[in-house]
Formats: structure tokens, C-alpha cells, sequence
């Protein structure tokens, strides 16, 4: 009998098991590096020795103090009950290597339980954020490829079941939901992508990660509603105010671990050469960069880039080594409204829907472009 599985990702019967299309992945040397930070991290997630929850908090550490995305620290330091977490909240779902053996059925499955239970605790603004971590020594290692690529896709059809099968080069969102305090319930878009070792020093070296094969999924303005639903900011415009700051701190704070300090995402400068205000700002942000549009060596909203999933070369410089999106957008960290078709909408203020759909996830994807026209 065809599995569920089987017919989403539209994968032939006798296709290789989940567990063997992981082993067979091109590997890199074993003597490879992947940075001091990641070696250490590594040596606690790859142990088989070690139990789930001690490899649970070292990777919430390494978030916390090497991950480019400040979101991502704050939810680590949430995770972990420190002070410095504002209040981000995260869920993990974690693949073992046992989880792995029992075969895609099995996983997507789990993913599915996780997720739900995520989604519960969106709703009361307890977490705007989801991590996916499939733990594996093979994934860590794994060389990029196409058949990493491949595998991407493979993985991410276990999650995203109601996008499968899943494309390359196309941005999926997530539905987060959260309910107001007059008790109607919304749905936010957040963003999904992907993270693993061998990413380290390539084009797309901001979404390296210890222990495997990372999925993240956050919103921002699920999170800056419910910092205001919760009090934690006086109101929703301070909310706003500090997110997209968090937001601007984040681009440009890559190239940690990488020897010429090589971010692949980097701010633009405003034309006029104006600066934005007198804002005390890391040196990675320049006093008149632009705050509509930023730049990387990818589209950081795309699930699975090709490019730079299959080129596995080592560069210094991202900007003069590859292909540069230059119009990525920052305008939508905003309290505006937006029409149902802007490309806008449900970022920062909420889809209103019938309780009956919280788990539903009714975005669209869609085909990334490098050009302004997919602005809109």
C-alpha cells in the first residue's frame, strides 16, 4: 500500500528509505572544520553517549552566543530562562538518529504532533518561534551538493506536507496563530529556512549550524503583537520599534567563525548618504544604511536556495563571489496596514480567521526573482 508520505512527496515505492538517502550523502573530509565554535558544539550533539536534553541545551548555547540572527538568541536565552530572552519564546522538535531509522512516515508524523503543540502556544503568545533539529552525523558533515539539495527538499516535504512537494528556489511561509485580546483569533506569515554544517565558509556561510540539519521557523510580528498582547512593551508601536531594530542588528552579523569575517547578508546605503538618526548601532551597521532593502548572497527567505546549497567552494568575499540579491525587503517591520494581496500582509498585523482553522496554513508560496518588480 502507498504511504501518505509517499504520495505527498510524490516519491516512487521502492525510492530509498529516508535513513539510507541520509547516509549516502557526499561528505566532507572527516579532519574538515567547521569552526572552532561548531567543533565544540559538536562534539556534545554528535556523541551518541550523550542524552537528548544535554544535546538540547548545547545547541540552545550555541544559538544563544553564535547564531547571526539576534531572534534566534533571544528565543535561545528563553529557551534556557535566562533574562536576556525579551520574551521570545521557541518550540523544538527534535530527530534523532533512532527517529531517523524508523522512516519518513514516522518523522513527518512526529514534525506534525510538534507542530500543533507549537501552534498552541502561539496562540497565547508564549512562542513565535519553531526549530526542527534533525540530529545526525551525516547531515553535520554533509558536503553541499546536489544531493544535499535534494535532501532538503526530501526533509522539508516531511514538514511542510501541505506545500509537498516542495520546489527549489521558492519561498514558503508558515502560519503562526495568536489571539487578540477581544478573543478573535489571527493567523501571522512567518518565515521558514534551513541551516547545516556544511554551509561553513560557503556562499551561504550565515545559515551554518552544529549537530545536523536545522529548520527555523519565526515571526516577528507575531512576536512584536504579543510582546504588547502580554504587556511587555507599553504598546504595540514600541513593540514594532524594537523588533525591527533586532531586525537591523541581525543583517550584516554573519561571518562569525569565518576567517575574513565574511557575512553573506550586509546592509545597503541609502542613496542621499543621509543617516537614519543618531542610534547607537554595532559597527557591521553603517550610520546611513538603507532601512527598506538589504542585501545577501542568497534570498534569506527561500527555503532551499540551489546555488548556494550545491556550491560547495570556499570564498572570502560573498559579494564579488556569486550572485547578490539586492532588493530584500525591510519595510514590512511596520505597523501599517496592508491589503489581503500586498506582499505585506499578515506579517505585522494578523489575518483574522474562525477557530476551526488555527492549524490551517493558507499562504501561497512563491517563485523568487532577483529583481525589485517581486517586491510587490
Amino acid at each position: 500500500m502507498t504511504s501518505l508520505i509517499e504520495i505527498l512527496t510524490q516519491q516512487p515505492v521502492d525510492a530509498p528509505s529516508l535513513a539510507r538517502q541520509i547516509e549516502a550523502l557526499p561528505q566532507l573530509p572527516p579532519e574538515t572544520s567547521l569552526g572552532a565554535d561548531i567543533d565544540a558544539a559538536n562534539r556534545i550533539l554528535l556523541d551518541p553517549a550523550v542524552d537528548e536534553q544535554a544535546k538540547r541545551t548545547e545547541l540552545l548555547a550555541w544559538i544563544g552566543r553564535r547564531q547571526p540572527c539576534l531572534f534566534g538568541r533571544l528565543a535561545a536565552h528563553e529557551a534556557k530562562g535566562t533574562a536576556a530572552s525579551k520574551g521570545l519564546g521557541i518550540n523544538v522538535c527534535w530527530i534523532s538518529e533512532s527517529d531517523i531509522a524508523d522512516g519518513a512516515d514516522a518523522v513527518s508524523a512526529k514534525i506534525q504532533h510538534e507542530r500543533r503543540a507549537w501552534k498552541d502556544r502561539a496562540e497565547v503568545g508564549a512562542a513565535s518561534g519553531f526549530l526542527i533539529m534533525f540530529n545526525s552525523a551525516k547531515l553535520a558533515f554533509a558536503r553541499p551538493s546536489r544531493e544535499l539539495l535534494d535532501l532538503c527538499l526530501v526533509v522539508s516535504n516531511l514538514y511542510l506536507v501541505e506545500h509537498a512537494p516542495i520546489r527549489p528556489d521558492v519561498i514558503y511561509t508558515e502560519a503562526i496563530p495568536l489571539r487578540e485580546a477581544n478573543g478573535q483569533l489571527g493567523l501571522f506569515k512567518a518565515g521558514c529556512n534551513i541551516f547545516y554544517g556544511g554551509a561553513h565558509r560557503t556562499l551561504n556561510h550565515d545559515r551554518r549550524v552544529p549537530g545536523g540539519l536545522l529548520f527555523s521557523m519565526n515571526s516577528p510580528g507575531h512576536y512584536a503583537n504579543s510582546l504588547a498582547l502580554r504587556g511587555l512593551t507599553p504598546d504595540f508601536e514600541e513593540a514594532v520599534d524594537f523588533v525591527r531594530e533586532t531586525a537591523f542588528r541581525s543583517i550584516g552579523n554573519g561571518g562569525i567563525s569565518h576567517p575574513a569575517a565574511a557575512s553573506t547578508s550586509w546592509h545597503n546605503r541609502r542613496v542621499d548618504g543621509t543617516e537614519l538618526d543618531e542610534r547607537k548601532r554595532p559597527a557591521y551597521v553603517p550610520p546611513d544604511f538603507d532601512p527598506q532593502r538589504y542585501s545577501a548572497s542568497y534570498h534569506t527567505d527561500v527555503l532551499v536556495p540551489t546555488e548556494v546549497t550545491i556550491d560547495d567552494r570556499l570564498i572570502d568575499r560573498p559579494a564579488e563571489d556569486g550572485e547578490v540579491w539586492s532588493f530584500l525587503i525591510l519595510d514590512y517591520f511596520s505597523s501599517a496596514l496592508f491589503p489581503p494581496d500586498h506582499v505585506n500582509y499578515a506579517l505585522f498585523r494578523s489575518h483574522p480567521i474562525e477557530d476551526c482553522d488555527k492549524y490551517h496554513n493558507p499562504w501561497a508560496s512563491r517563485v523568487a526573482h532577483n529583481d525589485a518588480s517581486f517586491l510587490y
